[in-house]
Parts: structure tokens; sequence; C-alpha cells
């Protein structure tokens, strides 16, 4: 139970630093008009009108393809002209004439086919870059079609100076903007990857002898070649894999999907989630952990991905601007590889009610939690009983001593599941008592 109960709550702080597999079964936004047909993936973002997949093939990089949608309305509101598609594919075929030519895409006069308007600012409904980024980098612009849908491609690719500007020990990066219409409404999708550290591997190269410095430099090369054409395949994939179609009334709940959860685990149209399988803790306990909380269109989970991507070390945890982040839910569950992996709970269930809170106590004061998170008041309520075992616990704690928080949590145990769902909520945070009950009303999987 210690385990679960810390693999749990470390996910909760440190979810980009998971390295796992994540398989997305295929995901249809009808209300936006796309569906994103299904492929392998690390980790899943879902919002109200995006949804994207990152794969990690390495705890030092990360690779995110998603896909935002924007009603006419909202594009009119960020750009103060009028939009349609028919307006869209009439300056797309423009363009093309343009760059056939060899032309400046200038003449085309469309602001959508322009960096400005995907700036990170505050109130922009198109944000998806950060001014650091687009004022640093090489950006070029092309035209072609996934299958029969034409895009529009803005390339940016970090010089390096946007990495310093930021004050990120991370990578420079390549990122896309894919820009595309059907149906009066505006998609792009933004795809980035981490590009080769040249730095450190020409200290590499420097470092080796005159006999081996021409092998190494060689199988650098050939490693980054074979790493980006991966990051690549991967951007053109997620593009072919995309189809749209007029949008409709959604009929199916907001939300995400964990069978062993109940099902369909619905939440406020103003959240989203992030959701990954996970068994480095142990692998007899595969975990499948969800952190959702409200953001504000897809730049916040851009910004917070970034902030993580600064504090992959445990020294570097208080670089997190925990003070955003206002509430949030974890939800994670497993069925273990032992069919009987909890059955002693049960033998004994007047016994197991007398230990648990000595376990879980120990638990949250185990080094991997307290590195990052303190708990203080905590309250503890468990009943095991005929298979079935909940653990409802509530308190109040600190994350490194700068932000005080509360949470009401259950864990649930069959003699071979695990199910918990945590809400946590910052100390001037009203609690909202409709997603507590609704979380309350969660039961796990009984066989």
């Amino acid at each position: 139970m210690n385990k679960v109960l810390c693999a749990s709550i470390s996910a909760l702080l440190m979810t980009g630093s998971l390295s796992a597999f994540a398989a997305a079964a295929t995901y249809t936004d009808l209300d936006s008009g796309f569906a994103l047909k299904s492929q392998p993936a690390w980790m899943e973002i879902g919002g109200r009108s995006f949804y994207g997949l990152a794969n990690k093939p390495d705890k030092n990089e990360t690779a995110l393809n998603i896909i935002c949608a924007y009603t006419a309305k909202e594009v009119e509101e960020a750009t103060g002209k009028n939009f349609s598609t028919d307006e869209f594919l009439k300056k797309y075929k423009d363009l093309q004439v343009l760059e056939r030519n060899g032309l400046s895409p200038d003449k085309v006069n469309y602001l959508l086919f322009m960096p400005d308007p995907y700036e990170i600012k505050t109130g922009n409904k198109l944000s998806l870059a950060p001014k650091e980024l687009l004022d640093n980098s090489n950006i070029s612009i092309s035209t072609n079609k996934s299958g029969k849908q034409p895009y529009v491609y803005l390339h940016i690719v970090d010089n390096g100076g946007a990495k310093e500007k930021l004050k990120s020990p991370g990578r420079a990066v390549d990122m896309q903007i894919s820009i595309t219409s059907a149906n009066n409404m505006l998609y792009t999708v933004v795809s980035t990857f981490p590009l080769p550290n040249l730095k450190a591997q020409k200290e590499i190269i420097g470092e080796a002898t005159p006999f081996t410095k021409k092998k190494v430099r060689n199988e650098l090369t050939d490693g980054n070649k074979v790493k980006v054409n991966g990051y690549v395949d991967s951007r053109k994939a997620f593009l072919k894999g995309l189809r749209f179609f007029t949008p409709a009334k959604e009929t199916i709940p907001y939300g995400f999907n964990d069978e062993l959860l109940g099902g369909r685990i619905t939440l406020p149209d103003d959240w989203a989630y992030v959701q990954a399988n996970d068994d480095t803790i142990d692998k007899k306990i595969p975990l499948k952990i969800t952190l959702a909380m409200p953001w504000d269109g897809v730049s916040d989970f851009l910004k917070y991905h970034e902030e993580i991507n600064k504090s992959q070390g445990k020294e570097d945890a208080s670089k997190i601007n925990f003070q955003k982040i206002s509430e949030v839910v974890l939800f994670a569950s497993s069925r273990t590889k032992d069919k009987n992996s909890f059955a002693e709970f049960f033998e004994n269930p007047i016994l197991t009610n007398l230990i648990i809170d000595k376990l879980i106590n120990e638990g949250l004061k185990h080094p991997s939690i307290k590195e990052y998170v303190d708990f203080k008041e905590v309250n503890t309520k468990s009943d095991f009983r005929d298979n079935y075992g909940t653990v409802i616990l509530t308190g109040r704690g600190s994350v490194k001593n700068n932000s005080t928080f509360n949470v009401n949590a259950k864990a649930m145990f069959t003699p071979q599941n695990f199910g918990l769902t945590a809400y946590i909520f910052r100390d001037d945070k009203k609690m909202n008592t409709d997603l507590k009950n609704r979380l309350e009303k969660i039961s796990l999987l009984k066989k």
C-alpha cells in the first residue's frame, strides 16, 4: 500500500517525469468537429476544445502533438477580422501561387498565416508560442496537404536565444504550427520536440582521442538524424490521423475514461487533464494516473509543461509556481498482476482498520513525498469488508512551505484492484462542492 500511495501522490507533482506508455483510444470531439485515429503515446492531454499526445523516448526528452479547435467567433475576437473557411481556402490558394513563384508570403496579407496571432498573451484565445521563442527563432512558411486536407505550416526553429531569454535549462526546440480550416472552424496543430544538444555533443567529441574522434562524431550525427526523423514521422502521423467533420452537439459528458474507476469520469467544462500509465514504481502494480485542473486553453498546459521541464530534480521543485494552481484532482487506478495483491487487507478487516492510519502516516512521511509536500493535519477513516475497502483521508499540507492546501481523498481496494481520487485545493480557494460530491460517488470496479 505504501508503494501505491507514494507513487500516486508523487505523480501529482511530477507528472512530467513519468516514463511510461499509454495508448489513447480513438478520440472524437463532436463539438469541435475533429477526430484523431488511435496512436501509441506516453501521455494524452485533453481539454474542451483541444486534444494531444506526448511521447517520451527517454527521461530527458518529450515531444508534443496537440490539435486546437476555434470557432469563427473566437477567431474573430482574437484577430478583429471576419473569418470563414471559404476565405481561408482562398487565401491558401493565393499563398500557394506565391510559394510556387518564390515570392514573399506577405503579399497575401492574411493575419492567420503569420506568427503574431499565436503569441502567448493574456486574453489571447489563439495563444500557442511564447514571445521569446518567436523572437529568437528562424521562422519559415510553406503549404501542403496531409491526405486531402490543406495546411499552412509555420516552422519555428529555436536558434538558442529563446532558451537564454526564458532562462531555461532545457533544450532548444523545433515547433511547427499546422493551420487549416473546415466548416468555419479554425484548427491549429502544434508540434514540438527538443533539438539535439550540440554543445554537449561538441564537448563529448572534444574529449575523444584522435583515433576515436571521427567515430564518435559520426555516431552522434547518425543518432541525431534517427531521433529527429522519428519526431518528424510522429508529427506527420498525427496530422495523417486527423479527420474533420461538421460540428455537432456532444452526447457524451466531457471528461476522460478510466474503466477501473467506473468508466467515464466527467469534469467541469473549463478543466483539462493529462493521463499516463506508469509502471516504474513497481512492475507488478501498473498505475493509470490522471491529473485534472482548470486550464485556460492549451497555452496554460504548454506553460505548465515548460515549468515542469525546468524542475526535473528535487532541488528544483520550488521553481514550479504552485500559486498558479488553485485546485487539482488526482486520479489513480491499478489492476495488479497478482490477483491477491491486497488480499491480506481483507483477511482480518478489524486489524486492517486499526493499522491503516499508521500505514498512511508512514506513507505521507516517505522521503519521496516530503521532498515536495509536507502534510500536517491528517484524518483517516477506513472500512474494509466483503472484499471491498475504502480509506477516506482529509487533511492540510504545504508545498515547499509556500503554498498551503487542503485535501479530500478516497482510496479504494479489492483483492486485486486499487483506485484513488484526491481533490486538492488551495487554502484561499473555496471548495467546489459539486466536484467534491461527484468524486465521492466514484467507486472501484470490484472484479
